[in-house]
């Protein structure tokens, strides 16, 4: 009996220091180890077509003064800033590539972005030409990052809904928007060759993603212009 009771203590010390060592490891589990939630994820900044560019334009000179290597991981977009990070993301697949813009372009209706030959491989889209994507600005490059130290000025946006060749297509483009924001005043703007049909500067992201949103109700396209604005007195 003596010995029984001496077996059932010695099982009982096993246990809990069993237990214990348990709850200490458990107590030590690596957060790094979970995801991010979800919500913690850069907001869409643009969504719409991406197409590739190549062996025509390998060599030659880009927009802001580079040579365009299709081997590196770069891209052209028409308003963001030279040196801005943009995650690109292949909603047909979820794959996913960071580029650099160094170059301006596409200008063809619903195209909002042209990739290296490199980063339309890596997103598995180089032998179909073009993809439905998500665009993220991870960081923004130097022209923004100047403009927001001016200290009389503040960030603002716009939202550009059209771009252009021919200035009567932009035009009939401006009296749709007429018929849909009757109290936004969008006007017909000719920058690098082309004309650009854009709304006033909207005092937020928000003010402009509801533009966004009006648009795409009407099956129109869309994206967000970084801008800045004088400060009120």
């Amino acid at each position: 009996m003596a010995a029984m009771k001496t077996f059932q203590a010695l099982v009982a010390v096993f246990l809990f220091i069993f237990l214990a060592a348990c709850a200490r490891r458990g107590g030590n589990v690596d957060p790094r180890t979970f995801p991010e939630p979800a919500s913690q994820e850069k907001e869409v900044f643009q969504a719409g077509i991406a197409s590739w560019y190549g062996d025509d334009f390998h060599g030659k000179t880009t927009a802001n003064g580079e040579v365009y290597d299709m081997h590196k991981l770069t891209a052209a977009h028409q308003e963001l800033p030279f040196h801005t990070l943009v995650e690109v993301e292949n909603l047909e697949n979820g794959r996913r590539v960071l580029v650099r813009i160094n170059d301006r372009g596409p200008f063809l209706k619903e195209r909002i972005i042209d990739l290296s030959l490199k980063a339309a491989q890596r997103l598995e889209m180089a032998e179909k030409g073009t993809a439905a994507v998500n665009l993220r600005v991870r960081r923004w490059g130097d022209a923004r990052s100047a403009r927001g130290t001016t200290p009389s000025l503040r960030r603002g946006c716009s939202v550009q809904a059209g771009a252009f060749s021919l200035k009567e297509n932009a035009e009939d483009l401006l009296l749709t928007m007429g018929d849909i924001f009757p109290d936004l005043a969008f006007r017909v703007a000719e920058e690098d060759g082309m004309f650009k049909v854009v709304s006033p500067d909207l005092a937020s992201a928000a003010a402009c993603g509801d533009v966004l949103r009006r648009l795409a109700q009407y099956h129109l396209q869309g994206f967000i212009r970084e801008s800045v604005v004088p400060l009120e007195d």
